[in-house]
């Protein structure tokens, strides 16, 4: 089974999670850093714009102004940096895998949902239990923050046009089912009740007045959000 796409290292994963907890508290400037994961005995170094990308999407998360009418720019600027937030991810799981397979693929399993599974085995207990944390109802990959970051996602690609809402919500749809081929078997219920929640915001948006290129994006945005989320819960021991 290929890997491209899989993301990071439990030591990967573990900093990257302390790394979105200093941007909160407004940390600069924190060099490049190194952690050890359990007895792998391996140290991963973050680059300066994986670290970037994460305190980006930190403060679009907390700086943005619902009821302020967004410009243009403003909505590409939130697109983009919800996308280093996702690739801030995927680099780290990518990091997960080639750290504990060492590289090999021989011998990996068929599906990621399997291949998560595995690697959740010889996850260590403090990995674990900062995955229920992110998975948690609070937590940066639980149900509210998910679904916020992709009905903001597809309000933003929609061009906060509410007219779209219908659009975006089979934009929702079809990254579900893309995120599940992906996964290879159904995906964790707590990803089932992220796209419903995403939906149900749609609605709310939509009701409050009344399948091209942006419908695609809204799509593949979905499923690399869910497909985060499912390899957070599977860490997490939670599927």
């Amino acid at each position: 089974m290929a890997v491209n796409g899989i993301g990071g290292g439990l030591s990967a994963y573990t900093q990257y999670q302390s790394m979105a907890s200093s941007a909160k508290k407004a940390s600069e400037d924190t060099a490049k850093t190194a952690e050890k994961s359990g007895d792998t005995g391996v140290s991963v170094e973050f680059s300066s714009e994986a670290m970037e990308a994460a305190a980006a999407a930190k403060e679009a998360e907390t700086t943005e102004e619902p009821a302020k009418e967004r410009t243009q720019g403003e909505r590409d600027a939130l697109i983009k940096s919800l996308n280093q937030q996702l690739d801030a991810h995927v680099q780290q799981m990518q990091n997960l895998v080639n750290q504990l397979l060492g590289g090999k693929t021989e011998g990996l399993a068929k599906t990621l949902a399997d291949t998560y599974r595995q690697l959740a085995e010889a996850a260590d207990p403090e990995t674990i239990e900062q995955a229920k944390k992110d998975i948690a109802e609070d937590g940066e990959w639980g149900v509210e923050k998910t679904s916020e970051r992709m009905f903001e996602m597809a309000k933003a690609l929609s061009g906060d046009d509410p007219s779209k809402a219908d659009e975006m919500i089979e934009a929702v749809k079809k990254g579900l089912k893309q995120a599940t081929e992906a996964w290879g078997e159904d995906l964790p219920e707590i990803s089932q009740k992220t796209v419903d929640a995403t939906i149900k915001k749609l609605e709310e948006w939509r009701d409050g007045l009344s399948a091209n290129k942006s419908n695609d994006q809204a799509a593949n945005n979905v499923q690399a959000n869910l497909t985060a989320q499912a390899q957070t819960a599977a860490i997490a021991g939670y599927y």
